[in-house]
């Protein structure tokens, strides 16, 4: 016959064993949600990124499209595409301002948004009020859980 001694034991090894199922699931919780963001992070910084290396290839100005002379500062145009400029004919660095998009991925919907400002020569960190030879393109990608990325690039004239 079993005493009663045995079914303590075997109670109290279940309980073990459940806390420590219990533990391993939240483990297991945790780490598919770390991945998840990692994913989404990565998508938005992909997103931000292309932008960015696709306005590398474009002239620094709509006045520096096609010529061989130099220009000035104050040769410069205003930011921003040029009538019936629209993507993905931009054909200078500064036609994404203020250009915005929703990318739809497998990962989730994503909300991109550009900037550019010319800036000091003197402080590359500082927005300038007048036409330099230095323009930032700041490009922020917001994604469905509100994470935001935010991309950076800096074009010379020279």
């Amino acid at each position: 016959m079993v005493d009663s001694s045995e079914y303590i034991l075997l109670v109290a090894s279940m309980f073990i064993f459940a806390m420590l199922q219990l533990g391993l699931t939240s483990v297991l919780l945790n780490n598919t949600k770390t991945m998840v963001k990692s994913e989404l992070d990565y998508t938005a910084v992909a997103l931000a990124q292309n932008i960015a290396d696709e306005s590398r290839s474009k002239a620094f100005d709509e006045a520096a499209v096609g010529s061989l002379k130099s220009l000035k500062d104050s040769d410069f145009s205003s930011l921003g595409p040029d009538a019936g400029e629209v993507y993905p004919y931009f054909d200078d660095f500064d036609d994404y301002h203020n250009y915005t998009r929703t990318d739809t991925t497998q990962t989730g919907i994503f909300k991109t948004s550009c900037r550019v400002d010319y800036m000091q020569e003197n402080d590359l960190k500082q927005v300038s009020v007048l036409k330099t030879s230095f323009k930032r393109l700041f490009v922020q990608v917001v994604s469905e859980t509100k994470d935001t990325v935010a991309v950076t690039y800096i074009k010379s004239y020279y």
